[in-house]
């Protein structure tokens, strides 16, 4: 009668768990996301709790603790090594009754993250085009540091031809060994070796620089040195005879 007593007591008191428990990261951004469980009461909050897999202990989130169904928790602080592994639970609760913690998927920064489209500018250079990608804004204090890979995808307006370059992440590129006067459409990519879930950049074209003009004839420019020379030598000496004079 007892052990009934409390079951039905525990029962009360628990109140249902938060539902569909989620961390979605853009651009090394991490947010949690959940739902109140079915029956929730009305008046309920929440409170959040996070993992660091290294330390191995459940540490209440700042600013997470009594939060409103509609509101988000940022734990972009709270994920801050981008190597590390994490995991987020979240609870209900009112003034009397409290739910299970429902725990999110393990979540790993750099790996789970999605990669925003970086920002390009593109110019003709001759028989090649010259690159200027700007990384995405991270939310991390060394963000050049993760960027390990930029592909570059070059199509040719004309016929549709096309390739693909992989090189280490540099702000400055040059594309080399186009035609001239010829227009190439570009889209780049930054990866990191862990990740490959990045947006690529808007897609730009630009026409390499045209054809070299023709070279003047050494013919013509003979004719011009030797007529300034006439001329020169002319003037020389109608000076000479008038002064003579």
């Amino acid at each position: 009668m007892l052990w009934t007593l409390l079951l039905l007591m525990d029962h009360v008191l628990c109140i249902p768990h938060p539902v569909n428990v989620s961390i979605w990261s853009f651009n090394l951004e991490h947010i949690l996301h959940f739902l109140p469980g079915p029956g929730t009461p009305a008046n309920a909050l929440f409170g959040v709790q996070a993992l660091k897999f290294r330390t191995g202990k459940w540490r209440d989130v700042a600013r997470c603790t009594r939060m409103k169904p509609a509101e988000l928790c940022d734990l972009s602080k709270v994920f801050k090594d981008p190597l590390d592994m994490y995991q987020a639970k979240v609870r209900a609760f009112t003034s009397d009754q409290t739910s299970d913690w429902t725990e999110s998927a393990h979540f790993q920064p750099l790996s789970d993250t999605i990669l925003g489209p970086p920002l390009l500018m593109l110019s003709g250079c001759g028989n090649c085009l010259l690159l200027r990608v700007s990384p995405p804004r991270l939310k991390t204090e060394q963000p050049l540091s993760l960027l390990a890979e930029l592909r570059v995808q070059v199509q040719r307006s004309r016929d549709g031809a096309r390739f693909d370059l992989r090189m280490p992440y540099r702000e400055e590129i040059r594309v080399e060994h186009l035609q001239r006067g010829v227009e190439y459409c570009v889209t780049v990519t930054l990866h990191t070796m862990f990740n490959e879930n990045s947006t690529p950049s808007k897609r730009l074209c630009a026409e390499s620089s045209p054809p070299l003009t023709a070279p003047v004839a050494p013919v013509s420019i003979v004719a011009v040195l030797l007529s300034v020379l006439l001329v020169s030598s002319l003037g020389l000496a109608a000076h000479r005879f008038f002064s003579r004079l």
